[in-house]
């Protein structure tokens, strides 16, 4: 019996020792990882793309270990190593990098251009700690249903809190390292989390809003995604980041339905008509645009700004668009013909929020400072201010929210305030910490 089962694990050894390595499953995440962040589009350090199968082949030949790819990996010569200004590879991941390109460099995935990111099998995130150490800037934040229930993003999870008393409701796991842009449906059953590790990897994961369960991942790139929403009716899901490109997915398929090259750096906000028929992006490239929702044409630039656009919202008009940034205008435009019709206000500082809510504009300023603006024609109403816990400087607000007469805000020490925005009272403060 004893021989038979040593016959047993050394056959068993064998076919293991001979089985091919997985591009998608090993050697994938390995370039994903240590390679794509400095080597992808819009940044091919050297010239170098390996962000698909296909521009990785570029770089190499089956079988040929004497490649510059290889090379890079491998050399103990600091100037020239890959990755640069890291810990280089270990022996592990040189062995399957070696093995794949002496077995033939297969490719075991479906489209050779498809994103790495996109190939690699899925797989569950980290677990959030059961208490985190210190807050988290609060950088994304949605109201659920009716107001009850308010979701901020955390560290691998959405929080869920009750926006009256700061209890922390419920903890939705599984997701994206960081969230910079949560969206509710219309119908309040999904909540859309768009969320990145900078420079490595993002997502744009799908969550049963009650139950929490992930109902899709329908995105995954190489860079942070920064902006989401759902169209009025709920149809389709938008979405941008880092990569400055506008993408919209059909929610019943999770299908893409287009991808646009929207910008030339990244897409920072967007915004649907209230007909659902165009959507309006802004970015850092100093440009806002607006876009027809059923075919991704452009139907018009504004090139007003003079630095980064933050903030972009749609007029209840549907004819007008505003926008603001990092100069610290608010202005208004047309959705048709990209020209200015007005400047609402100007800040002292940069506008790095701005949003539409039942009561008007928003827009964050320094000084932890949230200015109300009335709906019809800009002139401003109130500011909401947040006070330092230390008496130094006031922090900066980093998401906000509307529910009616409520207002959220998220700011950079981890805080969140709940507003009336009819009284201008502040009714709750808590620290959006477990």
């Amino acid at each position: 019996m004893k021989g038979a089962l040593t016959s047993f694990v050394l056959c068993f050894s064998a076919v293991s020792s001979a089985e091919v390595v997985s591009f998608s499953r090993e050697v994938a995440p390995i370039l994903q990882r240590q390679c794509v962040g400095c080597h992808k589009e819009g940044k091919a350090k050297g010239k170098y793309r390996l962000d698909t199968y296909g521009q990785l082949r570029k770089e190499l030949e089956p079988g040929d270990l004497e490649t510059e790819l290889f090379h890079r990996v491998t050399t103990d010569d600091e100037e020239e190593r890959m990755p640069v200004d890291a810990d280089p590879l270990g022996d592990h991941e040189i062995n399957v990098i070696r093995r794949w390109i002496v077995e033939g460099a297969g490719y075991d995935g479906e489209d050779p251009d498809a994103l790495l990111s996109a190939i690699i099998p899925l797989q569950d995130h980290p677990q959030a700690p059961s208490s985190y150490p210190r807050p988290l800037g609060v950088t994304a934040m949605v109201f659920g249903p009716h107001g009850r229930k308010l979701y901020t993003g955390g560290y691998h999870e959405i929080l869920v809190w009750d926006p009256e008393s700061g209890a922390l409701l419920d903890r939705i796991p599984n997701n994206g390292q960081r969230s910079y842009g949560l969206a509710l449906s219309p119908d309040g059953k999904m909540l859309a989390a768009a969320t990145g590790d900078p420079g490595r990897a993002g997502e744009v994961r799908v969550f049963h809003a009650q139950s929490g369960r992930v109902l899709a991942t329908p995105f995954r790139g190489d860079d942070t995604l920064l902006a989401v929403d759902f169209s009025p009716d709920g149809r389709v899901l938008a979405f941008g980041g880092v990569d400055g490109k506008l993408r919209l997915f059909q929610a019943e398929t999770w299908t893409e339905g287009f991808a646009v090259s929207s910008h030339s750096d990244w897409l920072t906000a967007l915004s649907w008509s209230r007909e659902g028929d165009q959507i309006a992006t802004a970015s850092r490239d100093k440009t806002a645009k607006v876009y027809e929702a059923n075919t991704g044409k452009r139907v018009s630039t504004f090139s007003g700004h003079s630095e980064a656009v933050r903030g972009i919202a749609f007029h209840s008009n549907g004819k007008e668009v505003l926008s603001a940034g990092d100069h610290g205008h608010l202005f208004v435009w047309g959705s048709e013909n990209g020209k200015k019709i007005a400047d609402r206000a100007k800040f002292d500082n940069p506008v790095l929020r701005f949003m539409a809510g039942p009561k008007g504009f928003f827009a964050t300023t320094s000084g932890g400072v949230v200015a109300q603006f009335n709906a019809e024609n800009q002139k401003r109403l109130r500011e909401f201010r947040v006070v330092s816990q230390t008496g130094a400087e006031a922090p900066t607000v980093s998401s906000c929210a509307c529910w009616e007469s409520l207002l959220a805000v998220g700011t950079l020490d981890g805080r969140v305030l709940i507003f009336d925005t009819e009284t201008g009272q502040q009714r709750t403060i808590f620290v959006a910490k477990p």
